[in-house]
């Protein structure tokens, strides 16, 4: 009876006990921090200006006990270094740039830097240009600031030359200093080299380095033409270049260095107008012969000179220069123009067919008599009083030149 009594007073102990130690495990760190919440609500962003460490720019926005750490706020030293780096050590650059936080950055950010606190060609020789300008630090400086860095690029792109191979920077010898091609720096690509040497134009401004320098040979590569378009050359047969000697030098004819097409010769020897122009060079050099052909017509058109009828050349005794009647401007035969010494163009002898006169093949003579309406008789009687008088055309012709009666 005795121990169930002592049980009961135990369990109303226990009862009343524990909720009290739970209740005090919940108030000591309110009566720990009782004096920082004081502080906190003693003091506010805006009264803090009042201090003489007025809060500004990112120093407005940090929790206090970031800078009063356990609440003590008495004798919380207002340097930059005492934060930054006594207390939290967070210079990446382990004070290699300096000790001094504010004589370059700003309380709005540590990449708000002062105007003209830092430059960097300034202080190391090296201008920061293109990529560069959003490269880290480290990007350059991989392990200290005071290991003397040189400002050529070779220092830090050795690696990126040589294991160019298009083209091959270190086979050729191409210079190290890489802003004489590379200007932009922005990226390897669209790199400008001075290729004086050989101007880059037409469709060779379009060509990657290897199609031309098939073999990586860059310092001794040839100028010229037919070191490249040698098989170009020597399969090309309308016209046949290699058969009729034509020059290696491409430039001579191909002068838009675009395309193949639309050459053009220097056909000095023989100008080009009228229907010539519109010719393959075949039509007229159908044996593949180009060089010292004669440039007289007959050798191309003594078919044509054989086979007219109206009038009959050949018989006739035409010359075979065609061009002293048939121009070499002119787009047919049928434009010729004869140097006819009588006049058939204008008067009752115009629009006369050559055989009205020329009554035979022979085209050196010619009948008056035999189209006239006067005969032997009527003539003899008008010419009665002339001396010399014949009665024939030879005649007719020496006294009347110009068709005109007296």
């Amino acid at each position: 009876m005795t121990k169930l009594i002592k049980n009961k007073d135990i369990r109303k102990r226990l009862t009343f006990f524990i909720p009290v130690f739970f209740f005090i495990l919940i108030l000591l760190p309110v009566i720990s921090n009782k004096d920082l919440s004081a502080e906190k609500k003693k003091f506010t962003v805006n009264s803090h200006d009042n201090t003489g460490f007025p809060l500004t720019g990112r120093h407005r926005t940090v929790p206090c006990s970031e800078c009063h750490i356990k609440g003590v706020i008495k004798n919380t030293p207002d340097n930059c270094e005492a934060c930054h780096w006594e207390r939290k050590q967070d210079d990446r650059y382990n004070l290699q740039l300096g000790y001094q936080c504010s004589n370059c950055h700003t309380p709005f950010g540590w990449k708000k830097l002062i105007h003209g606190s830092w430059d960097h060609f300034q202080k190391t020789g090296f201008r920061r240009e293109g990529i560069h300008r959003t490269l880290d630090c480290f990007n350059c400086h991989k392990s200290s600031f005071h290991t003397g860095l040189q400002g050529d690029c070779i220092s830090c792109h050795r690696e990126d030359y040589e294991k160019t191979h298009e083209p091959d920077h270190r086979l050729n010898n191409f210079p190290q200093d890489c802003t004489l091609c590379h200007h932009s720096q922005v990226s390897w690509e669209g790199a400008v080299f001075n290729h004086s040497n050989f101007p880059l134009e037409g469709i060779h401004k379009t060509l990657s380095c290897n199609e031309c320098h098939k073999d990586r040979n860059y310092s001794g590569a040839s100028p010229d033409c037919y070191s490249c378009h040698s098989d170009d050359y020597n399969t090309t047969k309308e016209p046949d270049h290699k058969k009729a000697g034509f020059p290696t030098d491409c430039v001579t004819c191909h002068k838009s260095m675009i395309t193949w097409s639309g050459a053009v010769f220097n056909h000095s020897s023989f100008i080009l107008e009228g229907t010539h122009k519109s010719l393959e060079c075949s039509d007229c050099h159908s044996d593949g012969v180009y060089k010292g052909r004669p440039s007289a017509c007959v050798s191309c058109h003594i078919s044509n000179y054989n086979n007219t009828r109206d009038p009959n050349h050949r018989n006739a005794g035409f010359p075979t220069t065609c061009d002293s009647c048939h121009s070499a401007s002119h787009y047919s035969w049928n434009q010729a123009i004869f140097n006819h010494n009588f006049p058939i163009n204008s008067g009752k002898h115009n629009n006369f067919s050559c055989t009205d006169c020329h009554i035979t093949a022979n085209y050196r003579e010619f009948s008056c008599t035999d189209c006239h309406e006067h005969d032997k008789k009527s003539m003899d009687k008008e010419h009665e009083d002339e001396s010399g008088y014949v009665y024939n055309s030879q005649n007719c012709y020496s006294c009347h030149p110009n068709g005109i009666a007296d």
